[in-house]
């Protein structure tokens, strides 16, 4: 770590991460690929992203895209993972590049330019657990059985790549946004053009002492005990909220965890870990408040499940008041709605309808549309959930039937940080930072084992 910021990355419970970068003759363009967590029941995507990367090196290998997660070859996969990313290591495919802050530019057709800083999270400072209140915390409830299958590919891996993105609440700009002045070719890592649809992306090393000094003073400053009980009321901070990858971060906590825990067990002690890199994960920081950062409902499709069903037990448990709606009439309720938050949209690939629930519920219709599909797998064992992004993305499946696509509002970017320190977790997989297409594609890594 280096010396000069020590305490104070310390005390936000951040590093600058030591990078690995691929070598100059690896393509970049067919380098990076989308989270693993995105177009998770859309195998053609997959496929045809393997088309357009051919023969040449890629993160793709590197990852375990989880719409094949139910797929008998999970072991040998993570196998494949774990014995490609230590050729890609002893083949020189990819390159120390030491410890950098990484300014990152994503511009897309959709949202424009998207800013962030790259750093490493000291996993010691996050708390995903219900009523935590951690510096780095969880904005969603964590789905528990997402974590297993991602611990078994980060426990044999000589790599993390990461597609976490992570919160920070300046709506003054002060801290990511100036660093567009301070780019220059000189100080440039890396720059393209991502695939299907992704945008462009490039990164700049940031050096200037001055700075960086700017920078975490801006982030002291959010920490700070005057700030937070201004903004929210609290002498609790938060400074990292999650935005997306919140299981990748929790899956890195649970292994560091594990590794503590099994030092404590043979040594006594888990001090000789202190600077161990697996303590650490890689996330790109965000500005809550960047233009180009959209807040997007996550949806529900409700597999193995009737319209009717569905609507029997959101009438009968949570007292909705459902009526036919046309599409257009309801997305334009539901998107022009993000304050209110006591309505979902239902599609049985036939009709149309809008749940409405009574005023003094406080769980979000999300939350009300989960635990009905929990009462209705308990009828159905088979019945499956998938959450997705994209109302016409989340429509087609109920189209082409033995399906029932629910429809959400997305809370207000602005209250979500005062939401989570004063009422907790949203519920899990409450919204989005933009489209599939948006989110984060792997460009860099880490080693967490010790080389």
């Amino acid at each position: 770590m280096n010396k000069t910021y020590a305490k104070t990355l310390e005390a936000l419970g951040i590093r600058f991460p030591r990078l690995l970068m691929p070598a100059p003759e690896v393509p970049i363009e067919t380098w990076g690929v989308v989270a693993c967590d995105q177009h998770t029941s859309d195998r053609d995507y997959w496929n045809r992203l393997s088309k357009a990367i051919g023969s040449n090196p890629s993160t793709l290998p590197l990852i375990f895209p989880e719409v094949y997660l139910e797929d008998p070859d999970r072991q040998d996969r993570i196998q494949r993972i774990h014995q490609t990313m230590q050729h890609y290591l002893d083949q020189g495919l990819l390159q120390d590049v030491g410890e950098q802050l990484i300014y990152i530019e994503r511009t897309t057709e959709a949202s424009g330019l998207r800013q962030g800083i790259l750093l490493a999270m000291d996993l010691e400072y996050y708390d995903y657990s219900k009523g935590s209140t951690s510096l780095i915390r969880a904005t969603e409830g964590t789905i528990l059985d997402r974590i297993p299958p991602r611990v078994q590919v980060r426990k044999g891996a000589p790599l993390e790549l990461p597609h976490i993105m992570i919160l920070i609440d300046d709506p003054d700009q002060g801290i990511i946004e100036p660093l567009a002045s301070q780019k220059n070719s000189d100080a440039r890592v890396y720059t393209t053009d991502l695939l299907l649809g992704g945008g462009h992306i490039e990164g700049y090393s940031i050096k200037d002492s001055g700075t960086i000094q700017t920078i975490l003073s801006g982030l002291q400053n959010l920490a700070s005990a005057d700030t937070t009980k201004k903004r929210y009321g609290t002498d609790t901070p938060l400074l990292f909220a999650m935005g997306d990858g919140n299981h990748s971060l929790a899956t890195a906590k649970t292994v560091w965890e594990e590794l503590k825990a099994a030092a404590v067990q043979e040594h006594g002690t888990w001090e000789h870990l202190v600077d161990h890199p697996a303590r650490f994960a890689l996330a790109e920081i965000v500005n809550l408040h960047s233009p180009g950062l959209r807040f997007e409902p996550i949806h529900r499709t409700l597999f193995g499940v009737s319209g009717e069903e569905l609507q029997e037990v959101l009438k009968g448990d949570f007292n909705a008041r459902i009526t036919p709606m046309a599409e257009d009439t309801l997305q334009a309720f539901l998107e022009g709605n993000p304050a209110g938050q006591k309505a979902a949209g239902i599609y049985d690939g036939d009709q149309w309808y809008c749940a409405e629930f009574p005023e003094d519920e406080e769980r979000l219709p999300n939350a009300l549309v989960d635990l009905a599909f929990e009462t209705l797998r308990s009828r159905n064992p088979k019945a499956t959930i998938d959450f997705i992004h994209g109302w016409n993305h989340t429509k087609n499946f109920a189209k082409q039937g033995s399906a029932v696509s629910t429809f959400f509002p997305v809370i207000a970017r602005d209250r979500l940080f005062d939401y989570v320190i004063n009422q907790g977790s949203l519920p899990r997989k409450a919204f989005s930072m933009g489209d599939a297409e948006e989110k984060r594609y792997y460009i860099e890594s880490r080693r967490i084992l010790p080389s």
